[in-house]
């Protein structure tokens, strides 16, 4: 016969009153021993329930009649039970191994960077198609009433000039994809100079100085048909829904992203679009101008002149609106890359 291991240290509850008993444990012979002052029994280890280790959280066994201990020292009473041949589940046995600690935290990480870069943007663009009009219009008028009181000012460009280009965006023939009804607003940029800013609801803002910057109305109109791309595609909405992860997958699976989008005029004001955003929004202007007849080159120009350093390349001041922006403004919410002026000038 076995010889009892050294004794740990438990408090038992006999599961029919509250009173801890203070008892010590041994394993023999395959089974947990118990004794204490007015209490003792032996069970088979193989009928027990055994707590996962939490920390320095006490160890509970779990007996068939409802009973349990708390184990305080749970190192001791691993010790115990491995020498005794006991064996947790492997779940358990693997907290304890570094290797496996290591694992499962390079699996997380793989796990996280797959539901960012892939799972996430999927389900916004399934909960982005679901915004019905009247809300992405309530969420565009929301966003511009924030700008106008933070950001923009009166539009200095004379009504006339305000008239005309809208009148050759309206205008465009669209061939392909969602049919998007543009309408302009005209601001001044301020601190936000030559910038274009497109809205859920198809509304997009135009600043003066980007007006002023352009070199003709094919550059403006080119600006404007990339904002339409992302209209089309519903950038803004996937974008702002992409930033709460949380927001976006309740939205999915209950079906009601009203509340989510509470938080999306905020995110539209300071929205940043990814480069795969801008190369679907740039493609889109490159396939609305060449069916209007007119170069995707000039998207590049006026691109190429806003990134160049400040006060280099500088539009003349055109219908009497002063150019004091920078070119560099735009790329705040529209970040570009050479690659991108050369893909437009290839098409």
């Amino acid at each position: 016969m076995e010889s009892p291991d050294p004794a740990v240290s438990a408090l038992y509850f006999n599961g029919r009153s509250s009173r801890a008993r203070p008892v010590s444990l041994s394993v023999a012979n395959g089974e947990l021993v118990l004794r204490g002052d007015d209490v003792e029994r032996r069970d088979a280890l193989a009928e027990l329930r055994l707590s996962e280790p939490l920390g320095r959280s006490p160890r509970l066994i779990s007996f068939p009649d409802g009973a349990h201990c708390e184990v305080p020292d749970d190192a001791s009473f691993r010790v115990m039970l491995a020498r005794s041949g006991h064996r947790d589940a492997h779940v358990v046995r693997w907290q304890f191994a570094p290797t496996a600690v290591l694992a499962s935290l390079v699996a997380l990480a793989a796990c996280l960077v797959l539901a960012h870069e892939w799972l996430l943007p999927r389900v916004a663009r399934q909960v982005a198609a679901r915004v019905p009009a009247e809300l992405a219009k309530r969420v565009s008028d929301e966003t511009i009433a924030m700008l106008d009181a933070n950001v923009f000012g009166p539009s200095q460009l004379p009504l006339a000039r305000q008239q005309a280009l809208s009148a050759r965006l309206v205008n465009l023939k669209q061939a392909d994809g969602p049919v998007v009804l543009p309408q302009l607003l005209f601001r001044h940029g301020r601190s936000m100079g030559a910038n274009a800013l497109a809205l859920p609801s198809g509304l997009i803002v135009v600043t003066d100085e980007l007006v002023a910057l352009a070199r003709n109305d094919e550059e403006i109109l080119g600006v404007l048909a990339h904002e339409m791309g992302h209209v089309s595609q519903r950038h803004g909405l996937r974008l702002a829904i992409e930033s709460s992860a949380v927001g976006v997958f309740a939205a999915w699976y209950i079906g009601d992203v009203s509340a989510l989008l509470a938080g999306v005029p905020a995110a539209l004001s300071q929205a940043r679009y990814s480069r795969r955003f801008e190369r679907e929004a740039d493609d889109h202007a490159a396939r609305l101008m060449t069916d209007n007849g007119m170069s995707a080159g000039h998207l590049a120009d006026i691109l190429e002149r806003m990134e160049a350093p400040a006060g280099a390349g500088q539009g003349a001041d055109r219908d009497g609106v002063a150019s004091a922006s920078s070119p560099t403004d735009y790329f705040s919410t529209h970040p570009l890359t050479d690659e991108r002026i050369r893909h437009l000038r290839a098409r």
